[in-house]
């Protein structure tokens, strides 16, 4: 069975969209720390409104388990990928954390709809291991474009097409 990571745009648009129950349902999530306080406690950008997300549920019915992972010089290499393709920008740490997870773990996926950690995805060569949301969940009404399968495919061949530039990286 796959394990899927999540970043914390896909679990805060599920929630805002009543579309949580159907993420977690028969799968296996892991989520960093740092993820899973982003996500918890947010604010909307549409209206300032503080908001909480009862992870509860999920977590004992073993469907999501959070991971503590230290600060490590992998995690580093993530984030930091800008610094040898200039064209990529600093993506957060739980972003880092995940694709870190994915190196490790060839039987992870990881969904964003971040589309700089798309690309930095791709850059890496870990494009197999990504999934998108739509993909994830279904078929889902008013999906936003980043979270579709097609707006995935193209920005991880974007840092893909990267990684071919700079094919002298050190891994």
């Amino acid at each position: 069975m796959n394990v899927f990571l999540l970043d914390a745009d896909v679990i805060i648009w599920c929630a805002d969209n009543g579309k949580l129950d159907s993420l977690f349902k028969n799968k296996k999530i892991k989520i960093p720390l740092v993820i899973f306080k982003e996500a918890r406690e947010y604010t909307d950008p549409k209206t300032g409104e503080k908001r909480t997300i009862q992870f509860s549920k999920y977590l004992n019915n073993g469907s999501l388990e959070i991971i503590d992972s230290p600060l490590t010089k992998e995690i580093e290499k993530f984030k930091n990928t800008y610094k040898i393709c200039p064209q990529l920008a600093q993506i957060q740490n739980g972003e880092s954390q995940c694709l870190a997870l994915l190196k490790k773990n060839p039987g992870y996926k990881f969904c964003t709809g971040d589309i700089m950690a798309m690309k930095i995805v791709g850059f890496w060569g870990l494009s197999e291991q990504a999934i998108s949301l739509e993909e994830l969940v279904g078929k889902i009404k008013n999906l936003r474009h980043d979270f579709t399968k097609e707006s995935l495919r193209k920005f991880l061949k974007i840092g893909a097409s990267l990684r071919l530039e700079y094919l002298d990286i050190d891994e």
